[in-house]
């Protein structure tokens, strides 16, 4: 090979790059906009409808707070009697016994939590009563 010949390759292994980079790229169509997304008319609640929400919801909060109560003195209560167990075997069913009633008060706590939210659901999916201009 040449001087002229490696010269004239070495052009060519650096201008194809920059020739190829240099080539301009075919325009894409502008993105459709979406369409616009429609108005939902969401009543406002008037004042008997906000002081009912609120007292559901003091209401489950009292609730709530009553049951964690019965709860702690059912703990404190077979905690004591574990305490005073000698017997592995009733140690055992104590133990047993407190954690199906734990699973128990979960589950009443999660069932009361979620009977709130669907009665605000199925409020807030009633039509409002009113005249709309």
């Amino acid at each position: 090979m040449t001087k002229a010949s490696r010269k004239f390759m070495l052009f060519l292994l650096a201008a194809l790059p920059a020739a190829a980079m240099a080539q301009t790229q075919p325009s894409r169509p502008a993105a459709a906009t979406p369409p616009p997304k429609p108005k939902v008319y969401t009543p406002v609640p008037n004042a008997s409808q906000q002081w009912q929400r609120q007292a559901d919801q003091q209401r489950l909060i009292n609730r709530q707070n009553q049951n964690a109560v019965q709860e702690q003195n059912r703990q404190n209560t077979m905690n004591q009697q574990r305490n005073a167990a000698t017997d592995p075997n009733l140690q055992n069913q104590l133990d047993n016994a407190d954690r199906a009633q734990q699973q128990q008060y979960r589950a009443r706590q999660d069932a009361a939590a979620q009977r709130y939210q669907d009665q605000q659901n199925q409020q807030n999916a009633r039509p409002a009563t009113g005249s709309t201009r």
